[in-house]
């Protein structure tokens, strides 16, 4: 079996980047199952459409600048016409007014609108045990940053996988939404197939010195590991093998 082109996107967010991709980066090379090729410079890649045509999955963890109309256009046929693609916790937030990446991630966290509670620990619950990205996987505890009150602007149909509940603790500095919110889920667009993954926060250690959330943490449970190596095969080729 060939193993799957994978273009991981990234250089900016206000999260973590170079640790959060290279996480990423090793997470799939070591599965065994994808090639991957990380780009610091996104918008350069992908203003060159036979590049983009070469890869099987898309992979997002970029929150910054707005990509060249010709990359944009680039990117949009590549999904749509089927090539795989990963959305990752704050890249949700990218690209405001891009309708097609907007209509990508279904959920979106839009600051002045959606929020998080305190980085803290938290039972994940899967809402669908049939998904090939979900099957065989229980309820998990994850420490991470839980968003809420996302917004679906373009009403997109989602399919959520897993969920968790977001304790409302208002003594917390940042209190949570005291609903479930959904931490999973996938979005159909055109031909492609999106994964969302809500999860796997990891903030700039000069921001906040000897803040847990600075540290790797939401990344070393096997669990969300498991889930996001699955989301990744599923979304390039709409199967999982293990």
């Amino acid at each position: 079996m060939s193993r799957i082109r994978t273009l991981l996107l990234t250089g900016e967010n206000r999260h973590d980047w170079k640790r959060t991709s290279a996480a990423v980066a090793d997470l799939l090379r070591a599965d065994g199952r994808f090639e991957v090729d990380r780009t610091e410079s996104p918008d350069e890649i992908l203003g060159d459409a036979d590049v983009v045509a070469g890869y099987d999955l898309l992979f997002c963890d970029y929150n910054g600048t707005m990509w060249a109309d010709a990359s944009r256009a680039n990117f949009e046929q590549a999904v749509s016409r089927g090539t795989g693609l990963v959305i990752l916790h704050f890249a949700i937030n990218s690209f405001e007014g891009w309708e097609a990446y907007e209509r990508m991630c279904g959920l979106r966290y839009l600051r002045g609108t959606s929020a998080h509670g305190e980085y803290k620990e938290f039972e994940v619950e899967i809402r669908d045990h049939e998904h090939p990205v979900t099957v065989g996987v229980g309820n998990f505890r994850q420490t991470d940053e839980l968003y809420h009150t996302l917004l679906n602007p373009h009403d997109v149909p989602i399919h959520v996988l897993a969920a968790a509940f977001s304790d409302e603790d208002k003594d917390a500095g940042m209190p949570g939404s005291g609903r479930e919110e959904v931490v999973a889920h996938t979005v159909t667009y055109g031909e492609g197939r999106v994964f969302n993954y809500l999860l796997g926060h990891i903030w700039p250690s000069e921001v906040f010195p000897g803040y847990q959330g600075c540290t790797d943490l939401s990344y070393q449970g096997e669990a969300f590991r498991k889930m996001l190596v699955r989301g990744c095969e599923w979304a390039a080729t709409g199967e999982v093998t293990r």
